[in-house]
């Protein structure tokens, strides 16, 4: 039996509960939290459809559109100085290279999952609605991310590097330029931008948006996101692709936990739930 899935399910466990306690100290320390004697408000899984078609379209025009440019200025600045071409031939010729990067594409798939998940569930274990908002914003931005990231894979359709595993080639010919824009011209798996990438950065930006006090969470987090981009560029994305990637899922994860936070905060009605009981609470 393969042990690295059950070493890698472990390990994001890990990570989500030691978050999720970095998360709650926070919270105390910034008077936010248990030590204040808020109630205990229930948070609706479904609330991961609240405003998804609208926050999927103002993804594209966050930051005024500017993330939105600098993928494709990036994009196009890294493939015509011929960076993404250097870069895939010296991890072709350098077998380190893709397999420090491996483990990212082994987790890339699992957390954007796992996480929101995982938080969801210890808000609700720990009574804390806060943590249950984020897992669900986290949960809805990694939907957002997937959806688009695939769309636009689709309709771009760019040729992958070829660099690791199967589909490892030896190419003699200049491949970064090979697009075919369309749509589904190649199957949008590992196209431009990087889903892997626009899913770690997502989740960075979601949970930095609701705990923007906790220093060593954004470490982590932005740390992690970092190494996805550069971890897959070493084996089935092109560099440019994790550079797209990173400003596309922050723009997803600053785009959604803006709308749940500024929501929360208008919100007039809640339901309260207690030991013996459930109550339905209007704010006046």
């Amino acid at each position: 039996m393969n042990s690295k899935p059950v070493c890698i399910l472990i390990l994001a466990l890990f990570i989500c509960s030691h978050a999720a306690n970095l998360m709650s100290n926070g919270d105390m320390e910034h008077g936010d939290g248990p030590a204040d004697s808020v109630k205990y408000t229930s948070v609706s899984f479904l609330r991961i459809f609240d405003g998804i078609f609208i926050n999927s379209g103002k993804t594209f025009i966050f930051n005024y559109g500017l993330n939105s440019a600098l993928m494709i200025g990036g994009t196009y600045a890294i493939v015509q100085t011929g960076g993404d071409w250097k870069f895939r031939q010296y991890a072709y010729n350098n077998d380190w290279v893709p397999n420090a990067g491996a483990p990212a594409v082994m987790t890339g798939g699992i957390g954007p999952v796992l996480v929101p998940l995982s938080l969801y569930g210890i808000g609700y274990y720990n009574e804390d609605s806060k943590i249950q908002t984020a897992g669900v914003a986290l949960m809805q931005a990694t939907i957002i991310s997937t959806a688009l990231t695939t769309g636009i894979k689709a309709l771009t359709s760019r040729k992958e590097p070829h660099i690791w595993g199967d589909d490892r080639r030896e190419e003699s010919e200049e491949l970064s330029r090979d697009w075919k824009f369309g749509f589904f011209e190649r199957v949008p798996f590992d196209g431009w931008p990087s889903g892997h990438t626009s899913a770690a950065w997502a989740m960075a930006a979601t949970l930095t948006e609701f705990y923007p006090d906790n220093i060593p969470l954004a470490i982590g987090l932005y740390g992690y996101a970092t190494y996805m981009a550069v971890g897959v560029s070493t084996n089935i994305h092109w560099l440019s692709d994790g550079w797209a990637g990173a400003f596309f899922g922050y723009a997803v994860g600053k785009t959604v936990s803006r709308h749940f936070i500024e929501k929360d905060k208008n919100r007039k009605v809640s339901l309260v739930v207690l030991p013996d009981r459930f109550m339905v609470v209007w704010a006046l």
